[in-house]
């Protein structure tokens, strides 16, 4: 199981992402099984990850940058985009699933109007 977090920023501020305390209202982590299921989870939310090399961020395995922003899900439309992410990735549907892709989609609403978004894979 990989840990992925996404992080909101107004400016690419390493030292911010260092800081897990400072960042920790700015984030939201979800467990994916792979890079493959990363990169359909971003599908949905319309943006890709950038081929850009990234600044080294301790404690973290890899980080990119978000291409474009992602575009969070209306409440009416988020269990339709939870069924097709079940059917196309073959997770379980559960609490856990449920609830971690809901923060994530919240997150993307909180953030709407900032700058920078980072995804960072956690050495957990």
């Amino acid at each position: 199981m990989n840990h992925y977090s996404f992080v909101a920023m107004d400016c690419f501020d390493v030292t911010f992402l260092n800081d897990l305390e400072q960042r920790f209202e700015h984030q939201e982590t979800v467990a994916l099984n792979s890079f493959d299921e990363l990169s359909k989870l971003l599908d949905f939310f319309s943006v890709s990850v950038s081929d850009e090399v990234m600044p080294r961020v301790d404690e973290v395995n890899c980080s990119w940058l978000l291409v474009g922003m992602p575009q969070p899900k209306d409440i009416a439309d988020f269990d339709a985009f939870y069924e097709q992410w079940l059917a196309q990735t073959g997770r379980d549907n559960n609490m856990d699933e449920y609830g971690q892709l809901m923060c994530l989609n919240g997150l993307f609403e909180k953030f709407a109007r900032s700058s920078i978004m980072v995804v960072l894979s956690e050495a957990i």
